[in-house]
């Protein structure tokens, strides 16, 4: 009995462990700020901040598969690529700035935004300092910087939090500020307390290896990027279809989402290594194993969100969000989406580690290709509605599903 204790101590205690329990909290301090956004600004305000978090996301996705790639590389510790690999990754970020200045310029100069150019360009900034701070967090993942990693994504949560509430007095302009400071934050804490992680600047490196790099990440990229298209064209088709107003009363579901995810997210990013790691070295039981109790995790985890969601939703947004009461029929049209998307993702990191590269691509693929289809008829045929955009991101996330479970089954057999 006391050696059971012990190993639940143990476990509890690990570093993993800690890094699902800093994730809840991170994402506790997340769902606060949001909540703050919810309660001080109107439906107009709330548009615009969606569409900016749209515009940041919609640059993550230039990332093409260099991130990716790379984090796969540093997953497999080999000390005498991982430094010109992240000199290679320096140098993209670099053009890739560059680049999205030049189309900044193109875009602020030819059409009309709708907002002013310190905005557009700050908003630049924060998209590419969003996505370095997330290969910096590949990076200490990695190298199993575990430890680190909890100190700053905490740090950083605690003091965009901060900055947010500001925006009680200031207004929009800290909601920025918070967006900008969280990203820095966890690049400063990693570089200062692991300075090793920090990139040499070699354009040798970045001209040698980056299509190597990308070609090794490009169609697990396209997983999720694919998978971001649906939401973020759906994001688009209501803005122009419906008005940004409308938009701003998504802003509740963009909060059910990241709140909801933020676990799935956290058990992927410590099981991708372990996965990867297990494959290359053939130990099949135990990679069979180690899938067997990430689909557990992910279970278990999903049974308590629905039962919590349809007991507790309606009762918690008429209490502390009652203009948002509307809205909340729109958690349960897009729950299915997310149970169905998270669920793949044991399967697509087997799928990656098998080298099974087109699987993830024509499952990727039917999901948009359903997801297009589905949403021009609707949008054709249809009055267009909150509602049928969150089913018809369902209805092409269970497609997925299908496909890589099946396929995930049959590899298992063979």
């Amino acid at each position: 009995m006391e050696n059971k204790f012990n190993r639940l101590i143990a476990l509890i205690t690990s570093p993993k462990s800690i890094f699902v329990i800093i994730t809840f909290v991170v994402s506790a301090i997340g769902f606060f700020k949001s909540f703050i956004l919810l309660k001080i600004f109107d439906f107009e305000k709330l548009g615009i901040i969606a569409l900016s978090q749209t515009v940041t996301t919609t640059i993550s996705l230039l990332q093409i598969g260099a991130v990716t790639g790379a984090y796969r590389l540093f997953s497999y510790k080999r000390e005498n690529i991982l430094k010109r690999v992240n000199a290679a990754l320096l140098m993209f970020f670099v053009f890739l700035t560059i680049l999205l200045c030049i189309a900044g310029v193109i875009v602020d100069f030819f059409y009309n935004t709708g907002i002013s150019t310190s905005i557009l360009f700050l908003l630049i900034v924060i998209g590419v300092t969003s996505l370095y701070s997330n290969w910096v967090t590949c990076k200490l993942l990695g190298t199993k910087n575990i430890f680190i990693l909890n100190k700053a994504q905490l740090s950083s949560a605690i003091v965009s939090f901060v900055i947010t509430f500001l925006a009680k007095w200031i207004g929009l302009p800290a909601v920025l500020a918070g967006l900008l400071v969280q990203p820095l934050i966890i690049i400063g804490v990693a570089y200062l307390i692991v300075p090793s992680l920090i990139p040499g600047i070699s354009f040798l490196s970045f001209k040698k290896y980056i299509l190597k790099i990308i070609s090794l990440g490009f169609v697990p990229y396209l997983t999720t990027g694919l998978t971001l298209f649906n939401s973020q064209l759906g994001r688009w088709v209501i803005t122009f279809s419906l008005g940004t107003v409308i938009l701003g009363k998504t802003f509740l579901i963009t909060l059910f989402v990241s709140l909801v995810s933020v676990f799935p997210g956290a058990v992927s990013n410590l099981f991708f290594p372990s996965i990867i790691e297990k494959y290359e070295l053939n130990l099949k039981n135990d990679l069979k194993a180690t899938l067997k109790r990430q689909y557990l995790i992910l279970g278990g985890y999903y049974l308590l969100v629905m039962l919590a969601t349809i007991l507790l939703a309606n009762t918690m947004v008429r209490l502390f969000l009652p203009k948002h009461i509307e809205s909340v029929y729109l958690i349960y049209t897009i729950f299915p989406s997310l149970l169905f998307l998270h669920l793949s993702g044991p399967a697509i990191t087997f799928f990656n580690a098998a080298k099974k590269f087109r699987l993830i691509l024509f499952g990727s693929l039917i999901s948009v290709f359903t997801y297009v289809g589905l949403l021009s008829l609707y949008v054709i045929l249809q009055k267009p509605s909150l509602g049928g955009f969150f089913i018809i991101e369902s209805i092409s996330a269970f497609f997925f599903f299908i496909f890589n479970s099946y396929y995930f089954n049959k590899l298992n057999k063979s």
